[in-house]
């Protein structure tokens, strides 16, 4: 429990620190995969809560809200970022293994967890006119994951800021791939399926 805290506590650090922080990750074992699945978890959990306890003024959501499509989006976008970043980076001769990509990608969502947790509280408090502060809000913590990403990819693959954009780029052109390729195989299933269904209906009907 202690060692899941200071690493807690460090991924906090990290968010200021993120070079060192992600090399001593990597190379100093400041961080873990049960971490990071800790703080993917809460990436989800505060998430949910703030489609839930947004402010009506700033979008909040309907009583109709899908608390499950919210979870498997987010965890499709993980895991599909984690693939992707993988395959390209087997390519291209980066230094960093899945579990790498895993763990710096989820301890790079720090900063959302946190800005999100604020706008979920200044969202109730706040009145229209001060939407542009809470749109700020918004924007940092998607500007500083994306910070903590490149930053995370330049470190652990020990790729030049060009190689990382390049392999950034090319990640989630892949990431669309994979979603499409999913698309197609549940599109085929669902062929396959409606075949089979209709086939044993046929039989049904003939030797009935």
């Amino acid at each position: 429990m202690k060692k899941t805290l200071k690493e807690l506590k460090y991924s906090l650090y990290l968010s200021v620190h993120p070079f060192k922080g992600f090399w001593d990750i990597k190379y100093e074992k400041e961080g873990s995969l049960k971490t990071a699945i800790i703080l993917l978890t809460m990436t989800i959990l505060v998430t949910i809560a703030e489609n839930v306890w947004t402010g009506y003024l700033f979008g909040g959501v309907s009583v109709h809200y899908n608390m499950l499509l919210t979870v498997s989006s987010l965890l499709f976008l993980y895991f599909a970022w984690c693939t992707a970043n993988w395959c390209l980076t087997c390519l291209s001769d980066g230094k960093g293994t899945f579990k790498d990509i895993a763990i710096f990608t989820a301890y790079s969502m720090t900063p959302y967890i946190i800005i999100r947790l604020i706008m979920i509280v200044v969202s109730n408090t706040f009145i229209l006119r001060e939407e542009v502060f809470y749109n700020m809000l918004g924007g940092l913590s998607l500007t500083w994951v994306a910070f903590l990403l490149i930053t995370g990819m330049l470190t652990t693959h020990h790729f030049t800021l060009t190689r990382t954009l390049v392999v950034l780029l090319f990640t989630l052109v892949g990431m669309i791939v994979i979603a499409l390729l999913i698309v197609l195989v549940f599109a085929m299933l669902q062929e396959v399926l409606s075949f089979v269904s209709t086939v044993v209906d046929e039989l049904l009907l003939r030797y009935s």
